[in-house]
């Protein structure tokens, strides 16, 4: 089962243990900030803060990192490294454990975790016992073992939506997206990506390629935890510009998807909020 911690961007998975979500907190932003003259508050001890107290307000089992955990990319700036061991140690008084999916910004990252933690490949990782659901970032090409999940949740996209005040004003709110896709798309796409030709059933083709049974998994992308970071509004840019290789091959039509503000309202579907949005223009 998932639930949407409302009005909080982390989510929880309950199969077998209690595991809660997080994705996108692009720690050390600032320093990366300042070297460009702009300058912002530290906002370690804030981020802590809000994950800390969402810890102690669930008390899930596992704590799931789905991703850009640092900012430096490629290199790790001081601050980083001398924050990111404090920053686990910290929360792992709160969690008994703690997993990091690797994002494309958590480069060397393993060089500062605590043993404790456990660092994924860009792969993600599959949890759940009946109900499973396959976590990762969303960067690199996912395992075919998604496909027979009950959920796939990525993050990386920084997912937003932008609405129109009644003053014709717009403004640009963090977002949960979720939906499904048509199975024999996906699995396509992975077939592609192995450069075999699909002759006939898709489904049956991607079964005896990978020995996996594709299932029709839903798929949730994460809103980033980092409420300073820029986002990306899924009803104003063009499909083709959603970030991951999911979306860059059209395997995934986000128009069908559902948006939920943090407060969880259900704002419409995103080709709907993107006609109303073309509608003012």
């Amino acid at each position: 089962m998932i639930q949407l911690l409302t009005p909080h961007p982390v989510l929880m998975v309950e199969s077998g243990e209690r595991v809660m979500l997080a994705a996108d907190l692009h720690l050390g932003m600032e320093y990366e900030l300042a070297k460009q003259g702009i300058n912002i508050p530290y906002q370690w001890n804030r981020m802590l803060d809000e994950m800390t107290a969402r810890l102690e307000e669930y008390r899930p089992d596992r704590l799931i990192l789905v991703g850009d955990v640092k900012h430096g990319v490629p290199a790790t700036s001081f601050q980083e490294k001398r924050e990111i061991p404090h920053f686990f140690n910290t929360l792992l008084e709160a969690v008994e454990h703690i997993d990091v999916t690797r994002g494309n910004h958590d480069a060397n990252i393993q060089n500062y975790l605590p043993e404790e933690v456990t660092l994924h490949t860009s792969k993600g990782v599959i949890i759940g016992d009946g109900f499973t659901a396959a976590v990762l970032h969303g960067h690199a090409w996912p395992p075919p073992e998604m496909m027979s999940v009950d959920a796939v949740i990525m993050a990386h996209n920084h997912p937003t939506v932008m609405l129109n005040t009644p003053l014709g004003i717009r403004m640009s709110q963090r977002a949960w997206i979720r939906g499904k896709c048509e199975p024999e798309a996906l699995c396509k796409a992975f077939l592609a990506q192995e450069n075999v030709k699909v002759e006939e059933d898709a489904l049956k083709e991607f079964r005896d390629h990978f020995m996996v049974t594709p299932g029709n998994p839903e798929i949730i992308i994460m809103p980033m935890f980092n409420d300073m970071l820029g986002g990306l509004p899924v009803n104003q840019e063009a499909p083709k510009s959603l970030l991951g290789p999911l979306f860059r091959t059209e395997a995934v039509n986000m128009e069908d998807f559902d948006a939920y503000l943090l407060d969880g309202t259900y704002v419409g579907k995103v080709g709907f909020l993107r006609k109303r949005l073309e509608s003012y223009t």
